[in-house]
């Protein structure tokens, strides 16, 4: 069993290092394309190996997939889209450290962070199941408008003065057009016959090509530089658990909201901790709602959504076999991607060197329309023009992009007061 979980992790990393270095593709959008073509893959496992296993191999490449792409689509946000250094509030952490040659050192705090949260997060998984089970999930449950609320009075309080009324109207505009989303029969079409993937159009007009209409000339970024192998201690990352195990039970909570919110809780971190923090978010929020599926059977994100299918709704217990197997998964897909990370990131280091930046970003735009067209048709197309043009929003007028989160966190808070 453990030969087969570990082929099955290989093969979930090889897909989630696919999608999570190809800027633009969210995870959503790599559950949706596994969930279609989950029953033929499944089919083919049967003829070599037994049904049961065949379904659990196929839930551990899903979570290795997640696990994998959730910490490797750092490497592309840090290397395309980079914002102009005098559009100061554009420029993410990530970014900053690339203009000034220390692009690698952001991509080895990403890998560390990524790391520490998930070997933390699977020594948590029995306790925080456990705690969940025992009241705990009811009780979060109950905060949960709450806490939404709280997360976006503190979005719009952090802006800079005469810049709030600018931000509760980005959180209120796209959460209309999430709400639209979740709510309205769009036309989508897809090419390849599978469930046309609406988030993919929305996010990437919201937060992907609008970095890139307003990236650097390739002139500004620097020879790179790679002298500390191990810049961050595991403190940042630790942060980061406490906080992604909120967002793995809360839905339509970011990473960017998370760390936000962990800024106001524990204090800003400086540039390398908060790239090992928003890593480490991002990793142990996908082992949370793994957990949060095992106690209450909800799905908390679309990759959660993808393994309850392939169990059939069976539920996942900690000690039988399948838990082992996902924790095990966990642990080899981190590590797989601490490697990935390092080694694309060393590569891409070399390629702003050498190569024109400013036509890799328009070669990436014009992957992402085409993307767009072949995942949801023509009004995919439709829909990214609109949120690309809001998405400029924030760039244009030098306010954070963060406030367009609002497009998952307002549906989920109209759901939870019956409005929806």
């Amino acid at each position: 069993m453990l030969l087969m979980v570990t082929y099955a992790c290989i093969v979930g990393a090889l897909i989630g290092s696919f999608s999570g270095l190809i800027p633009g593709i969210h995870v959503n959008t790599l559950a949706a394309i596994i969930l279609a073509f989950h029953e033929v893959l499944e089919n083919i496992l049967m003829c070599i190996v037994p049904k049961d296993l065949s379904t659990m191999m196929m839930a551990c490449c899903v979570m290795s997939a997640a696990v994998v792409h959730s910490a490797t689509d750092f490497v592309p946000s840090v290397f395309f889209g980079v914002p102009d250094p005098d559009n100061v509030m554009n420029i993410m952490p990530g970014h900053s450290m690339l203009l000034e040659g220390h692009g690698m050192m952001a991509i080895r705090c990403a890998a560390i962070g990524s790391l520490v949260g998930s070997f933390t997060s699977i020594a948590l998984a029995i306790p925080m199941f456990h705690l969940l089970s025992s009241g705990l999930g009811d009780y979060l449950d109950s905060l949960t408008i709450s806490i939404l609320l709280a997360i976006l009075s503190m979005m719009i309080l952090k802006e800079r003065k005469g810049r709030r009324i600018l931000a509760l109207i980005l959180i209120m505009i796209s959460g209309a057009i999430g709400c639209v989303m979740m709510t309205v029969e769009i036309p989508f079409t897809n090419a390849f016959g599978m469930e046309p993937e609406s988030m993919f159009p929305m996010l990437s007009g919201f937060f992907g090509i609008p970095a890139l209409l307003f990236s650097s000339p390739s002139g500004n970024i620097p020879e790179q530089t790679d002298d500390e192998k191990y810049p961050i201690g595991p403190i940042p990352g630790l942060k980061g658990v406490l906080t992604g195990s909120i967002i793995g039970w809360f839905p339509g909570v970011t990473s960017s909201c998370g760390a936000s919110v962990a800024g106001s809780i524990f204090g800003n971190e400086d540039r390398r901790g908060y790239v090992a923090m928003v890593s480490s978010i991002g990793t142990s929020a996908t082992m949370f709602t793994l957990v949060a599926l095992a106690v209450s059977g909800k799905e908390r994100s679309g990759t959660m959504t993808v393994i309850n299918e392939i169990l059939g709704g069976n539920g996942i217990v900690p000690g039988d076999d399948l838990f082992l197997a996902m924790m095990i998964t966990m642990a080899l897909a981190s590590v797989m991607a601490y490697a990935i990370m390092v080694c694309a990131g060393t590569v891409m280091c070399k390629m702003v060197e050498i190569i024109d930046i400013d036509l890799l970003n328009k070669v990436v735009l014009t992957s992402m329309l085409i993307l767009t067209i072949l995942f949801t048709g023509y009004w995919g197309m439709i829909l990214l023009l609109l949120c690309t043009l809001i998405g400029l929003i924030p760039v244009i007028l030098d306010t954070n992009r963060i406030h367009l989160t609002g497009c998952l966190m307002i549906p989920v808070l109209l759901f939870k007061l019956g409005f929806m």
